[in-house]
């Protein structure tokens, strides 16, 4: 045999030289496409922190008139952004309501918070609890009556779905929104079509007041309902008949 030749041997303590570069290459080659493929997964996943919302309206103190039914909401008076009175959903950090005395029921109140918007959808994440205010806050309008209506969407849990976390629907954030929803905070229910031009309606139960445990069961879930829709300010209330519910 003439001139020198790596080759392997089994039983030796060492790569042969020419060998070793080769392995070397090729183990930084793969944990390279490791890391290339953790970078890809992870640009393909949402968020779930930032939600779905738009967060740019930022901390604000806000004065309106408050109602409690069926759940704490704030009627905003007209300004540039909304030439008619707005209203808003009201939450608090973590999976509870916000507590209104029903004695405040049309009052003006002081509420201090992060706004956060879906399309029309707007909530305040209050970072301070409600007061009275010392003036006026703009009148609420007369509820608006708008009949029967069968309707076909998704039961929300409202702080989830305005952009609090993502996704806030289907099936992979049901936990999520049952432990929201037994904490109190506002259901509302996404419509698969627009009904009087908006696709959620903030839920209540047939009297019109909180929605009980029989939503439970349909949470994330495709169901059809049947109920009375009402206008409160520039926000529709759906006040649902469980026993129409139907899952097509």
């Amino acid at each position: 045999m003439s001139g020198h030749e790596d080759f392997f041997i089994g039983w030796a303590d060492r790569v042969p030289h020419g060998h070793g570069r080769v392995l070397g290459w090729a183990a930084a080659g793969f944990v390279l496409g490791l890391l290339l493929l953790a970078v890809g997964l992870a640009w393909t996943i949402d968020d779930a922190g930032a939600g779905g919302g738009d967060w740019a309206a930022g901390e604000q103190t806000l004065v309106g008139v408050v109602t409690t039914k069926p759940y704490a909401l704030l009627h905003l008076p007209a300004d540039a952004k909304h030439p008619a009175p707005h209203t808003m959903m009201l939450s608090v950090v973590g999976k509870y309501p916000v507590v209104v005395p029903e004695a405040w029921e049309g009052r003006a109140i002081v509420a201090k918070g992060w706004v956060v918007r879906r399309g029309a959808l707007d909530m305040v994440q209050m970072t301070a609890a409600p007061v009275l205010a010392e003036g006026p806050g703009g009148a609420q309008e007369a509820v608006e009556r708008l009949g029967r209506w069968r309707v076909t969407g998704e039961i929300c849990d409202g702080q989830c779905y305005v952009g609090l976390m993502r996704p806030g629907t289907g099936i992979a954030h049901r936990a999520c929104a049952d432990f929201c929803l037994a904490g109190g905070v506002p259901p509302v229910f996404v419509t698969t079509a627009p009904l009087r031009g908006q696709s959620f309606l903030v839920m209540a139960d047939a009297a019109g007041g909180p929605v009980g445990k029989e939503m439970f069961d349909y949470v994330g879930l495709r169901v059809r309902l049947d109920g009375e829709v009402e206008r409160h300010g520039d926000m529709l209330v759906f006040k649902a008949d469980f026993a129409s519910v139907k899952v097509p």
